[in-house]
């Protein structure tokens, strides 16, 4: 207040009306949180995670992930869009980012770079990426296309901070829960979507849009035995 009381002037001020300019407000509120730290933003946000039923015991994990997500929000609460797949498995796949990532070839892609992944020791993302991305240049595949496909996997449509972070943070034992859950839930219907619903459910005979799970499964080395096919 101090600030603003020695800032302002009456020569300064507009003959016209006064106008709240609501996007100017985010405007200010976002670089506002900007400047705040990843710690202070994970305080501010952990009663929201609370309120969508996540218990998150590790605040330095929390600040990671804020970090990677904090230049896309005007409101801390904007954080649970950016961050619910960090938590919760993506229920619905984005149509349009299959129609336009997924190709003929795309599972013959999948299948080579699953097997890539699975010689890699080290997880983190530098030393992923330091592997994957030379490989899909040398092979002179499409990089958006190949990338696309794996997130889609994860977050459940084409967004998101830098794809080996979020791999890294997540952990291979989610990502294998992740891929198991598409099973689960789409057993009641024996993988074959009702009428032409076939976006709506993660893993259905048949359909090209779910031929990467056995890639991935694959990749993940861990199958479901629970599940018979």
């Amino acid at each position: 207040m101090d600030e603003l009381i020695e800032l302002f002037s009456l020569e300064r001020c507009s003959k016209s009306g006064a106008r709240f300019d609501y996007e100017k407000g985010k405007w200010f509120n976002h670089k506002y949180l900007q400047k705040k730290s990843n710690e202070e933003l994970a305080d501010l946000f952990a009663p929201a995670l609370a309120e969508h039923q996540v218990n998150e015991p590790d605040k330095a994990r929390l600040a990671r992930i804020i970090g990677l997500v904090k230049e896309r929000i005007s409101f801390v609460k904007d954080l649970w869009e950016q961050i619910s797949y960090f938590y919760i498995a993506p229920e619905t796949y984005d149509p349009k980012a299959i129609k336009k990532r997924w190709k003929p070839d795309t599972p013959i892609i999948m299948q080579q770079l699953i097997e890539l992944l699975s010689g890699i020791e080290d997880f983190g993302s530098a030393a992923t990426e330091a592997v994957v991305i030379p490989w899909i240049e040398q092979n002179g595949y499409h990089m958006g296309n190949v990338m696309n496909a794996f997130r889609l996997a994860v977050v459940g449509e084409c967004r998101g901070p830098h794809m080996f972070d979020i791999t890294e943070i997540i952990g291979k034992e989610l990502f294998i829960d992740r891929l198991s859950w598409g099973f689960k839930a789409s057993e009641p219907w024996r993988y074959n979507a009702p009428g032409d619903q076939y976006w709506d459910f993660p893993v259905v005979q048949g359909n090209q849009q779910s031929m990467h799970f056995a890639f991935l499964f694959n990749w993940a080395g861990q199958p479901l035995s629970l599940i018979h096919i």
